[in-house]
């Protein structure tokens, strides 16, 4: 399933939604599942259905895109 421009507009331009709580560059850490505690920032949108999912660049080694759904990310201040 393709992303919608809109969305995708808001997305690169820092607009944050309820679906879409993360926008480019942000840094992250990632609270749960298999990339629990690494960090990186968010690069792009994965997919919204069934949830949100983000493509995460990694911060430091492994490297290697990674994907995250959005529940199992938090923002670093």
């Amino acid at each position: 399933m393709s992303i919608p421009s809109g969305v995708l507009e808001r997305f690169a331009a820092g607009t944050r939604t309820e679906q879409v709580r993360f926008v480019i560059n942000d840094a992250v850490r990632v609270t749960a599942g298999a990339n629990k505690k690494r960090t990186g920032s968010v690069a792009s949108i994965f997919s919204l259905e069934p949830v949100t999912t983000y493509l995460i660049e990694p911060e430091a080694s492994p490297w290697g895109d990674f994907q995250v759904a959005q529940s199992d990310l938090e923002l670093i201040e």
